[in-house]
């Protein structure tokens, strides 16, 4: 079976640049806001509201 050379050269740029990438940074915890609105289920089905362009 034949070596593919595009896919030998990609591994080894991917090993080189995995060499000397730094290690990624760990997010700081972020406050939560203290009166913030709930989110939305995303499962859930979207509410309608009524405005005065809608209600004809």
């Amino acid at each position: 079976m034949p070596i593919d050379p595009y896919a030998a050269l990609n591994a080894m740029i991917r090993a080189e640049a995995a060499r000397f990438t730094p290690p990624a940074r760990k997010a700081e915890p972020v406050a939560k806001p203290k009166a913030a609105a709930p989110a939305a289920d995303p499962e859930s089905e979207p509410q309608r509201t009524t405005t005065a362009d809608t209600a004809a």
